[in-house]
């Protein structure tokens, strides 16, 4: 069974023998994550490209904010915009061309929100040629990106929770769309934020990997 992107209650541990083993476990065998946004993890890059199932994205320049965890890169924040496309599966098409008045979607974004699993991250923007900026406003920006999404998918509180293998959560804050926030993964979702819509049913299966 997949793991949905909500993680809406955690068991409590009431051993404290049980309590000081889960704070020694290695972190491969850990389930949840500290999410770390510093100055050392601020990029500058170029020619961007990201293809996934039906969501594809291109930024020729900017600045890329990751979140690190002791397991990897679960957050990517990508600040300096680019054109976005999405395409859907047939059965969703009809919907899809309501709500954003075309099939598939050619839009542009300011800024992007991003979760993914470590090993997914280094298979794409890890094999990227990134160059270290530092940037403080950059920086100071994408935690208030952080800030606003880090809790609407794959948290347990405040630490994070990895989305399994490629499965990627992408906000994106468009310039004629507002927020549209997209999962792709064993189920697809994808909703346009402001004016509210859900393109697709509930636990919709993603046909390319079924």
């Amino acid at each position: 069974m997949r793991t949905s992107r909500f993680v809406h209650s955690l068991a409590l541990v009431s051993i404290p023998a049980a309590c000081l083993l889960f704070s020694q476990e290695p972190a491969q065998e850990k389930k949840f994550f500290d999410v770390s946004l510093t100055q050392d993890e601020v990029y500058g890059y170029s020619n961007l490209k990201f293809t996934g199932d039906y969501t594809s994205f291109e930024s020729p320049s900017g600045t890329m904010v990751l979140g690190r965890t002791e397991a990897g890169v679960t957050v990517v924040i990508i600040l300096g915009g680019g054109t976005l496309t999405i395409d859907t599966p047939e059965e969703v098409k009809e919907k899809f061309t309501q709500v954003f008045g075309m099939h598939p979607l050619k839009t542009t974004f300011r800024t992007l929100y991003m979760r993914l699993h470590p090993k997914e991250f280094d298979e794409t923007f890890g094999r990227m040629q990134l160059t270290k900026s530092g940037d403080e406003k950059a920086l100071a920006a994408a935690k208030k990106i952080y800030d606003d999404r880090f809790l609407t998918s794959y948290h347990a509180g405040a630490q994070a929770f990895l989305p399994p293998y490629k499965t990627r959560v992408m906000d994106f804050e468009t310039e004629s769309f507002n927020l549209i926030t997209t999962e792709e993964g064993y189920w697809l979702t994808l909703r346009r934020v402001t004016p509210f819509a859900s393109i697709y049913p509930r636990n919709f299966v993603n046909p390319k990997q079924k």
